[in-house]
C-alpha cells in the first residue's frame, strides 16, 4: 500500500474573496481520498499575517512549520492567486498545486495577459487602461456604450460594472479604482459567454465548454455563486467546429501564460470568432463551480479531478 501524501489546505487569505475561498477551500478538504492523502487545513486569516492550525493561531511566517508534502492552493483573488503565495512556498522549498508566480501574476492582471493573448495570435474585447483621476473623455472616442468597467487585478467580477448611460460611467470607474489603481474598461460582445476548463502542464487538456446565461445584467459576483440566478449548460450550445475553435483558443491562452495544473479561460463567442477575456489560474472549486462542472461532463468526478491537480504538481 503506497504511502499518503501529506497535504496542506490553504484557504481563506486577504483579498475580497475570502468567504469563496474558505468554501472552495473546505470543499476540496471534503473531497480529498482519506485513503490517498493526510490534509491539513490551513485557514488564512484576513489580514494575510497569520494562519490557523487545529484551533491553534501561527504567524505566517512560520508557515514553513507545517508538516505537509504539499499545498494544495485554494485561496483565490489577490495575495493568493497573484503569485505572492506562491512565491512564499517557493522560499521555503515546498511543492504547491497549480501556477507559479509569473502565471499566476499575469493571470490576475488582465490588461498585461491580454497583451499576451494577442501576441499569441488571440482575438480580445477592445479594451482600454484607466488610471485613477484620468479624464473620461477619450473612453467614448473609442467605444459605444454599453461597456464594462473592471479593476485589473479581480476575480468573481468583484467591482465590475456594466454601464449603459455615459453619466455612470465616472461612479463605474471610481467603484473599480477602490479595488485598483488601474480599471479596465472593454467593449461589450453580445455573443455567447462560455468557458473553458483546462488540466495539465506540459501537454494541457480543454475540458467540455460550459456555456453561461445570467439571468442577471451580467456574469457579476452574486449570479457566479447563486446557481438560481444563471442558467450553466454544458456542453455549450454552439456548432462542434466552433466548440473546438474555442478549445483551441483556451489552451492557446493558458500556454500562452505559462500556467500549470488547472485553470479555466473565459470566452466570448460572436458569430465565428472567439475573444479571450481572461484566464483564472485558481477558478473556484466549490460544489457550483464551472471547473467541476466541465470535469463531470468528461467523466471525470470531483476526487478525480483533485488527484489531477495534484499528480501535475508532485515532483
Amino acid at each position: 500500500m503506497r504511502e499518503k501524501i501529506k497535504v496542506a489546505v490553504l484557504l481563506g487569505g486577504k483579498s475580497a474573496e475570502h468567504e469563496i475561498s474558505l468554501i472552495s477551500g473546505r470543499e476540496v478538504v471534503k473531497h480529498l481520498n482519506p485513503q490517498k492523502y493526510d490534509v491539513l487545513p490551513i485557514i488564512i486569516s484576513r489580514n494575510g499575517t497569520s494562519f490557523q492550525l487545529n484551533n491553534k493561531k501561527y504567524s505566517l511566517s512560520q508557515l514553513s512549520t507545517a508538516n505537509c508534502q504539499l499545498f494544495f492552493i485554494a485561496m483565490h483573488g489577490p495575495f493568493g492567486e497573484d503569485g505572492t503565495i506562491q512565491g512564499f512556498l517557493d522560499l521555503i522549498e515546498v511543492p504547491y498545486t497549480g501556477s507559479k508566480v509569473l502565471a499566476s501574476a499575469l493571470g490576475m492582471d488582465k490588461i498585461y495577459s491580454r497583451k499576451l493573448f494577442t501576441h499569441a495570435g488571440l482575438k480580445t474585447p477592445k479594451f482600454m487602461a484607466v488610471k485613477k483621476h484620468q479624464k473620461t473623455h477619450d473612453i467614448f472616442k473609442k467605444f459605444k456604450l454599453p461597456v464594462f468597467v473592471k479593476p485589473n487585478n479581480q476575480g468573481s467580477s468583484i467591482g465590475a460594472s456594466k454601464v449603459r448611460k455615459k453619466k455612470n460611467l465616472k461612479k463605474a470607474l471610481q467603484y473599480a479604482h477602490k479595488f485598483n489603481d488601474l480599471a479596465l474598461v472593454e467593449e461589450f460582445l453580445d455573443g455567447i459567454e462560455v468557458t473553458g476548463s483546462i488540466i495539465g502542464n506540459d501537454k494541457p487538456k480543454a475540458l467540455p465548454l460550459v456555456e453561461i446565461v445570467p439571468k442577471r445584467d451580467f456574469f457579476d459576483y452574486k449570479a457566479k455563486y447563486d446557481e438560481r440566478l444563471t442558467d450553466e449548460i454544458v456542453p455549450a450550445r454552439i456548432s462542434n467546429a466552433l466548440a473546438k475553435k474555442a478549445q483551441e483558443a483556451a489552451v492557446t491562452a493558458y500556454k500562452a501564460l505559462g500556467c500549470k495544473g488547472f485553470g479555466r479561460v473565459d470566452m466570448i463567442v460572436k458569430d465565428n470568432d472567439v475573444y479571450v477575456l481572461e484566464v483564472n489560474t485558481i477558478p473556484g472549486l466549490t460544489s457550483v463551480s464551472l471547473l467541476p462542472k466541465a470535469a463531470k461532463a468528461a467523466g471525470i468526478s470531483y476526487p478525480q479531478l483533485l488527484d489531477k491537480i495534484i499528480s501535475f504538481a508532485v515532483p
